[in-house]
């Protein structure tokens, strides 16, 4: 097998589908969203897994890149198969979502962005923002069933499917 990275992603004409592993990070009430500086939403940081890679190996690899910081995934907490459209093309992405937690020093700043990080062609900012309702109306996440998930107390694993087409 080549050494080149091969993710688990492909196109078809006018779709696109992947598969990314995502990380929720929590801290002192907050929740640490990322975004490309040319967007408007806001998501939870992680990156497309790789073939031969489990969905854990996946964010180790993804947040030591984009934040510079080793971390520990610990339970799986949400499958997400999300169907949207994003710039004209049909989405299907499947979403493995960890409780992730930051093992390494990492910045924790809630009135401004707290990081800064280049992934290919885009600036990332990162933001520890309240899990709040509240929040996040100001901070617009996406998937947009995110938010409630979020702010569910309730333990254990959800498998949810999110159709915006």
């Amino acid at each position: 097998m080549s050494s080149e990275r091969q993710m688990l992603s492909f196109r078809l004409p006018g779709a696109l589908f992947h598969m990314r592993a995502v990380a929720i990070i929590r801290r002192d009430g907050h929740i640490l969203l990322h975004r490309a500086t040319h967007e408007q939403f806001w998501s939870l940081p992680g990156g497309r897994i790789e073939f031969g890679e489990t969905a854990s190996e996946t964010l180790q690899r993804e947040m030591l890149e984009e934040l510079g910081c080793a971390t520990r995934p610990g339970p799986l907490r949400f499958l997400v198969e999300n169907l949207f459209v994003y710039q004209g093309t049909e989405v299907h992405e499947v979403g493995w979502y960890f409780e992730v937690e930051l093992i390494d020093d990492f910045p924790f700043r809630t009135d401004d962005i707290c990081y800064r990080a280049i992934d290919g062609a885009s600036e990332l900012e990162f933001r520890w923002v309240p899990n709040t309702a509240e929040a996040y109306r100001d901070f617009p996440l996406l998937p947009p069933m995110l938010p409630a998930q979020l702010l569910d107390p309730t333990p254990g694993f959800r498998h949810i499917i999110e159709r915006q087409t």
